[in-house]
């Protein structure tokens, strides 16, 4: 191969390879541009017709000490946002599952801790502190970016936005049978 052929390839090689992926970063920026356009619009709406399921057992398939709710937002016949609160005995986890024609595309969690009380050594459940929020974001069934505020679920983000993935059709299946 002549110098002159080797650097007409290295080039070529080099502008299909950046361009191939900065098509992909664009795609990933219009993706989630889209995706807080969505939010931002099923967050701004106000009339929608609420579905709650004020049972943790339900749920999660077992009580836990505080409770657990799941709240349906319909707008016309199209789910729009789920809500989930679940009250353990040190923490509440809250999930908002946000869907576009039944398909999950962004999933804003948040864990808040009680405050220990030294003197009684109990849990103040008046005061809550925040330990975590996180933000998921999917286009096609599959996470494409995340925002998260500890190390400890970047390990798992994947493994969360299974769940998430998983949460969200059951959830879409129960809102769906109770609002019939």
């Amino acid at each position: 191969m002549t110098p002159r052929n080797y650097l007409s390839l290295t080039f070529f090689a080099l502008f299909t390879l950046t361009s191939t992926f900065g098509q992909g970063k664009e795609d990933k920026i219009y993706a989630l541009n889209n995706i807080r356009t969505l939010y931002q619009n099923i967050n701004s709406y106000k009339n929608y017709e609420t579905i709650i399921i004020d049972d943790a057992e339900i749920l999660l398939g077992q009580a836990t000490d505080n409770g657990g709710s799941l709240t349906g937002y319909y707008k016309g016949d199209s789910l729009k946002k789920v809500t989930e609160w679940v009250g353990l005995s040190n923490k509440v986890i809250q999930n908002e599952y946000y869907f576009d024609k039944d398909k999950l595309f962004f999933v804003y969690s948040s864990e808040s801790r009680y405050k220990f009380n030294d003197s009684t050594q109990s849990f103040d459940y008046t005061k809550l502190e925040n330990i975590f929020k996180g933000r998921y974001y999917f286009s096609n069934g599959k996470l494409i970016d995340t925002i998260l505020n500890d190390k400890e679920h970047i390990a798992t983000k994947k493994q969360d936005a299974a769940e998430f993935l998983t949460s969200s059709e059951d959830y879409l299946k129960l809102l769906k049978t109770k609002r019939k």
